[in-house]
């Protein structure tokens, strides 16, 4: 017999993580979810990685995913990969809680018939963390940005590495079309949260005066992406 819940595509981008790579798929493999790990790999270390877990790790690598240090370009390389009904944006430093999925998916179905709609999931181990950091994002929200962007890129794509989740988180609050589900957790090692500030982390922020930069010019022009020009104001949570 099928499976009756609906399946999802996570995406993230991975670089030079292994062990924190395994650990975040075989929280996914142990929830017994169908979904798709979709990875944009940044390193040949990294394919390998995803080639131990054929059916349930899709590895997508291209020249276009270094041609920029951080993780903007291969987040929407890996994007326009998505063939689920809906896809969650997380990182390679998490680890899903056995239910965690299934509660998302739950609540997005329930407050989003039409799938176009944001979940966001709860940072467990960093207490007041941005609710909107790891979303589950509805098809219907996601054909959005295919819509509005020539070539279907979901992240801004001038930022590098840093910023470029709080602007489309911007965007979804501005749109107002999210609900935060507390019951849908995770663990980020983020430094805020426990974990260590690695290579890959540091590397990660080669660009933050750059990105920071960026962010403050987008804000003071009133400029928000996906939905440029941003509304004056814009409705609240759902």
């Amino acid at each position: 017999m099928s499976d009756p819940r609906p399946p999802i595509d996570l995406f993230l981008a991975s670089y030079k993580r292994p062990e924190r790579l395994v650990a975040m798929i075989e929280s996914v493999r142990a929830s017994g979810y169908p979904a798709r790990v979709c990875v944009a790999a940044g390193d040949p270390g990294t394919i390998e990685t995803c080639a131990r877990f054929p059916g349930l790790v899709e590895c997508v690598y291209s020249t276009e995913v270094n041609k920029r240090i951080g993780c903007t370009a291969p987040l929407n390389f890996v994007f326009r990969s998505l063939v689920g009904a809906h896809g969650l944006f997380c990182t390679d430093d998490c680890i899903f809680g056995a239910e965690t999925l299934d509660i998302a998916v739950a609540t997005l179905l329930e407050r989003f018939p039409d799938s176009d709609g944001v979940v966001g999931l709860a940072q467990e181990n960093i207490p007041g963390a941005y609710e909107l950091a790891f979303p589950l994002l509805g098809r219907a929200f996601l054909d959005r940005f295919r819509r509005a962007d020539p070539l279907g890129r979901l992240f801004m794509p001038g930022y590098y590495h840093l910023l470029n989740d709080a602007e489309l988180g911007a965007t979804i609050a501005c749109l107002g079309n999210w609900v935060f589900e507390p019951r849908a957790r995770i663990s980020h090692f983020h430094p805020d949260g426990g974990g260590d500030a690695d290579a890959t982390f540091r590397r990660g922020f080669t660009y933050a005066d750059h990105d920071l930069r960026l962010w403050c010019h987008r804000r003071e022009r009133g400029l928000l992406w996906g939905v440029d020009p941003a509304p004056a104001t814009g409705p609240r949570n759902a």
